[in-house]
């Protein structure tokens, strides 16, 4: 806290017009903290700032229940099945090979430029980070724990859920901490190219009209967005893995 008010205060200080004393930033460059607070208040006053965020949650949370959940599910199927995981995996990993922003005209032609097409390029890039974590986690299994539970008569779904998902829990849950900045990028990312909603187009909007203050401000409003989301992650990352404790 004493460093990033450190921080702030000095930027705040040496901030200011050309030509000024103590003056060594330029503000129409980086702006200064006052400044964007008040350009984060003004969003809000104009009735901006609440719909633009509600938009990018959507487009992020939505687009990660569904690329979380579909990754998870393949991850699952192709890594307990060592035949289907040979003969798929080079068919993912060339699916994964492809640049995503290159998915973003067809998404819109295929979804229009709404919020639909903003979920599904942000479940696309979710699956693979969920997919190959999940894929590793249950590879990695210890064989000797499935041996036992094999020898005492257990049936497969008993051996998944004894074994396979709590071992595996901690790939997965490593995937779903990384593919979190990663879904917020994307929609924000996909709201820059095509879109005249969320907190992508207002920092488009922004920078269009030199607003360099509106700029940052969106900015740090998507840096605290972001932590929320992973401190929702490590919620349930304390939930799924309370058994580590013990």
């Amino acid at each position: 806290l004493a460093t990033l008010t450190f921080a702030l205060v000095l930027w705040q200080v040496a901030s200011g017009k050309p030509g000024q004393p103590y003056v060594l930033i330029d503000e129409f460059y980086l702006s200064n903290p006052k400044a964007i607070v008040e350009a984060g208040i003004g969003f809000y006053n104009e009735g901006i700032l609440l719909p633009s965020l509600w938009i990018t949650l959507q487009e992020t949370l939505g687009g990660f229940a569904l690329g979380s959940g579909l990754g998870f599910m393949f991850g699952i199927l192709l890594g307990t099945n060592r035949f289907a995981g040979d003969v798929f995996r080079p068919f993912v990993l060339a699916f994964n090979s492809v640049p995503r922003l290159a998915l973003v005209p067809l998404f819109m032609l295929w979804f229009g430029l709404g919020i639909t097409s903003k979920i599904a390029l942000v479940a696309t890039i979710v699956f693979f980070l969920v997919f190959y974590n999940t894929y590793a986690g249950v590879r990695d299994v210890n064989k000797e724990l499935v041996h036992v539970l094999q020898l005492m008569g257990a049936r497969s779904y008993q051996i998944h859920l004894k074994v396979t998902l709590p071992s595996a829990m901690t790939w997965i849950v490593t995937g779903l901490r990384v593919s979190v900045p990663f879904a917020l990028l994307t929609a924000v990312t996909a709201e820059m190219i095509a879109s005249n909603r969320g907190m992508g187009y207002l920092i488009v909007k922004s920078s269009g009209e030199f607003f360099t203050a509106g700029v940052f401000a969106s900015i740090v409003i998507l840096a605290m967005l972001a932590l929320f989301l992973n401190l929702f992650v490590s919620v349930f990352e304390q939930w799924v893995l309370r058994w580590k404790d013990a």
